[in-house]
């Protein structure tokens, strides 16, 4: 039995790690369909059509969500979709892929901080000091020549408080129920809150749409449906305080793409911030005298599927 759980933490560990990729090149892809289409109607398309996808396969395998699960779902959908319009305002303006990645990650650094006020989750020690390293790494990456924050900067910043709250909240629900139709609405809730948004305050036009075209497809496919339902899968099968920090390496994935594709230079204190952070990832793999410090409400693994 613990072999078996063993197992099934180290998959989730693998998961993680591969979400932690396909996010980090969807800075990348994003940057580059935002060349041609307003940031709005780019994440309705993005969200929305992927939301479909996985809808359509929840149907096909069968997996239905449960009414009693549909309030938290879309709850959790409400602030995600919240949280991605802060996002994709601050991309837009955003010049420094790297530094705006790991302002984001904030919401990571927090999530354990919002799973306890929100949910009761215990912290161990080591989850602290954890919080504390990345605490100091975030630090060290926002800072810029010159000093201050850009207007791009608040942007991500409120996206990280927003995304704190929902990735605490997401881990506790998806424990409960089958991530793939959970994740199919969550998806489709954003997409609507942003093409609504798009409607009331852009313009659209046809010829923007074709030109995005293999940007936008690798969006939905790769950096949405694999990446989401992937994360909820993942979420769902250990503590919010694991699962926080692996996801900070994101933005580490995300400066060193920055920087190959894009030209973007990172300064050394910024560098020693993305040190900092790796160091508090291999913090939080400490495993406490009482494994049960580090545990959610519920249970890791139980997803009803």
């Amino acid at each position: 039995m613990d072999q078996a759980r063993g197992n099934k933490g180290v998959a989730a560990d693998a998961v993680l790690l591969l979400v932690t990729l396909l996010a980090a090149s969807g800075w990348l892809f994003s940057k580059q369909v935002l060349l041609q289409l307003p940031p709005l109607l780019f994440m309705g398309l993005r969200f929305g059509t992927a939301g479909l996808l996985l809808l359509v396969l929840s149907r096909w395998r069968g997996a239905v969500l449960p009414r009693r699960a549909l309030r938290s779902t879309l709850g959790c959908g409400l602030l995600f979709g919240v949280s991605m319009m802060l996002w994709i305002k601050g991309l837009q303006h955003s010049s420094n892929l790297g530094v705006a990645a790991f302002i984001c990650s904030m919401g990571v650094v927090l999530a354990p901080f919002a799973s306890r006020l929100l949910l009761g989750t215990r912290l161990s020690p080591a989850a602290w000091l954890s919080m504390a390293l990345a605490g100091l790494g975030m630090a060290c990456m926002s800072l810029r020549a010159g000093g201050g924050l850009h207007a791009s900067d608040w942007l991500f910043l409120a996206f990280a408080l927003c995304s704190a709250a929902y990735l605490s909240l997401n881990s506790h629900f998806m424990a409960r129920v089958p991530a793939l139709p959970a994740t199919a609405l969550q998806l489709m809730m954003v997409g609507a809150m942003c093409l609504l948004g798009s409607v009331l305050s852009e313009a659209w036009s046809w010829q923007a749409l074709l030109a995005s075209g293999y940007w936008l497809l690798a969006s939905i496919l790769l950096a949405t449906c694999l990446r989401f339902l992937l994360q909820n899968w993942g979420q769902g099968k250990m503590p919010i305080a694991r699962a926080a920090f692996i996801l900070l390496l994101e933005p580490v994935w995300t400066a060193l793409l920055a920087s190959w594709w894009f030209g973007s230079v990172m300064t050394g204190l910024q560098w020693l911030g993305a040190g900092l952070i790796l160091a508090a990832i291999l913090v939080s793999r400490h495993k406490p005298r009482r494994p049960a410090s580090l545990q959610s409400p519920v249970p890791a693994g139980k997803t009803g599927q």
